[in-house]
């Protein structure tokens, strides 16, 4: 936690824990967590380090685990700069998840359409 400057509190609020339960697992009162998994990724290193299972706190995953195209995504994604990575994401939730449910100016089912308001047309003529 110290090399990534993360308190306590603010690990537990990542992973979805109380301070309490984090201070337990530092402190070696707690025994395990179902949430292991996730401070480990919080705190970028893996379970197995984290239980003492291994010295090794690496949470690189091989390569090879990856088909051609999943080892493609990450390679490009990581060429991206933050903006065109906020918007990339967008972009694949609106493919997963479908498009948004809210009214939007290019959405036909909105209010917002320039042929609802007469005042539109009259400022044009």
């Amino acid at each position: 936690m110290e090399e990534l400057a993360i308190s306590q509190s603010e690990l537990a609020r990542r992973v979805g824990v109380s301070q309490t339960t984090i201070y337990k697992l530092v402190s070696g009162d707690g025994y395990g967590s179902k949430y292991l998994h996730k401070i480990a990724r919080e705190l970028q290193t893996t379970a197995a380090y984290l239980s003492g299972e291994t010295d090794d706190p690496s949470t690189e995953t091989p390569i090879l685990a990856l088909d051609y195209q999943q080892r493609q995504l990450i390679e490009y994604f990581n060429k991206l700069g933050e903006p065109e990575r906020n918007s990339f994401i967008i972009i694949m939730r609106s493919a997963v998840e479908g498009p948004s449910k809210h009214n939007t100016l290019h959405n036909d089912r909105s209010a917002f359409r320039a042929e609802d308001d007469e005042r539109v047309f009259k400022a044009g003529a």
